[in-house]
């Protein structure tokens, strides 16, 4: 028989670059943010940004161009043209100019856009909802009958339509917004929840004290902590993981309940409580349950593999394009089923680079961000899909076993971030 591969070498625990100097203080006269070259004075615009004020403030002084496109339609686009001009008497900062890299994603894009890569097809829509809906089917006639085989049913449903859900907030255009609460329905998830957190995860992608999807301490550490914000449980983290994994819908569904109610989201709300009556009055306790904890650990498995043992940043990447390459991984499926529980999440930089543009349309843009990459000497980074969460338990252990370090980041710190509406955390901790 052929001899086995060695097992991988398990990375060292990727560590934050030291902190660098911020810059310096812009005048209260005036909001910079430069877009497409031209830069925009967008104090007097502020207060009405639709996804609230703190995107603005984020970005101050700073290039918003590839953000502004990866989360905005085309018509939204449009409107840049009525957006006011900074003054001329006032001196905008210094930047570094766009990277090869970056124009050379922006040409790709572009490209995209006008061949109509980001075009809905009603028959892939289908060909989504159909299996996960024959999922939840199955595993509501078997509720009773057969539970242990409605759970895994119910949970592969659950998964499924987690990723589907994904795929209509943060997709553009009037179907995108009906199929709105499609997370809510199934999952009991609040698509504002979700949307506020998840596109900053996008826009700062493992930035230190901003991403919140890195701030999983004291539960998990990527990198060795100070002593005073360390735990006696470290040690163990490799080996609780999926237990604590398994609670990822769990807690979606308490942060979507609070928000909904906090924020009086009446319409996100009904969609909600239809989703917990179905539970209540179709499925025994121990199916409901279950079928939520085994979702929550497929989904986590997933979503923290492609991040977590990639490189972080303690400040903010002036480089939006590199950013997204140097902190992302794909995985490359093994199977059918495989592919279709991933979701569209094996693709992972594609995703990243291309949010709103359809998940079906990623296994055909990948050659073309992988040659892209070639093009301009960067490592597209790419494994198995058993190989690249290897790697993730692998840091995980190897920072387990690592001592504290005195002086280490935190993962909160003190931002406009941090004082946005709805932040999972305020200040340094």
């Amino acid at each position: 028989p052929p001899t086995p591969p060695p097992p991988p070498t398990p990375p060292p625990p990727p560590t934050p670059p030291p902190p660098s100097t911020p810059p310096p203080p812009l005048s209260p006269a005036a909001l910079p943010v430069r877009i497409d070259g031209e830069w925009f004075d967008l104090r007097r615009w502020r207060a009405t940004h639709p996804a609230g004020v703190h995107w603005l403030d984020g970005f101050a002084g700073r290039d918003a161009t590839d953000v502004m496109h990866a989360f905005h339609s085309e018509d939204a686009v449009a409107m840049l043209s009525r957006l006011p001009r900074l003054s001329a008497a006032v001196q905008p900062p210094s930047l570094p100019p766009a990277s090869a890299l970056t124009l050379g994603f922006r040409r790709l894009r572009a490209r995209l856009v006008a061949e109509g890569w980001y075009e809905r097809l009603w028959w892939r829509e289908a060909q989504n909802l159909l299996p996960c809906l024959a999922c939840y089917g199955v595993g509501w006639r078997l509720a009773r009958a057969a539970p242990l085989l409605a759970t895994v049913s119910l949970a592969l449903g659950s998964t499924s339509a987690g990723w589907i859900a994904h795929d209509f907030v943060h997709g553009r255009g009037r179907f995108c917004a009906a199929m709105r609460g499609f997370g809510a329905l199934m999952n009991g998830h609040s698509s504002t929840w979700w949307s506020n957190k998840h596109n900053l995860h996008h826009a700062c992608t493992n930035q230190v004290g901003v991403d919140e999807d890195i701030m999983s301490d004291p539960f998990f550490f990527l990198w060795p902590p100070d002593p005073a914000r360390d735990s006696r449980w470290r040690r163990l983290q490799h080996l609780y993981a999926l237990p604590v994994y398994s609670a990822l819908f769990a807690l979606w569904r308490f942060n979507s309940a609070r928000t909904v109610w906090s924020k009086r989201l009446w319409r996100e709300a009904v969609p909600m409580g239809l989703n917990y009556l179905w539970m209540a009055l179709c499925l025994p306790p121990a199916v409901a349950v279950g079928h939520v904890l085994l979702a929550g650990a497929l989904t986590a498995t997933i979503v923290t593999v492609s991040h977590q043992a990639e490189d972080l940043f303690h400040e903010h990447q002036d480089d939006w394009v590199a950013s997204q390459v140097h902190s992302t991984r794909d995985a490359v499926t093994s199977s059918p089923f495989s592919e279709w529980l991933w979701g569209g999440m094996q693709y992972q930089l594609e995703h990243h680079l291309l949010p709103t543009m359809p998940r079906y349309r990623y296994p055909s843009a990948a050659p073309l961000v992988r040659q892209l990459c070639a093009e301009h000497g960067v490592e597209y980074r790419v494994d198995s899909e058993l190989g690249v969460v290897r790697r993730n338990f692998a840091m995980l252990r190897e920072v387990a076993r690592a001592g504290a370090e005195e002086g280490a980041l935190p993962t909160r710190t003190e931002t406009v971030w941090s004082r946005r509406d709805g932040a999972a955390w305020v200040g340094s901790n």
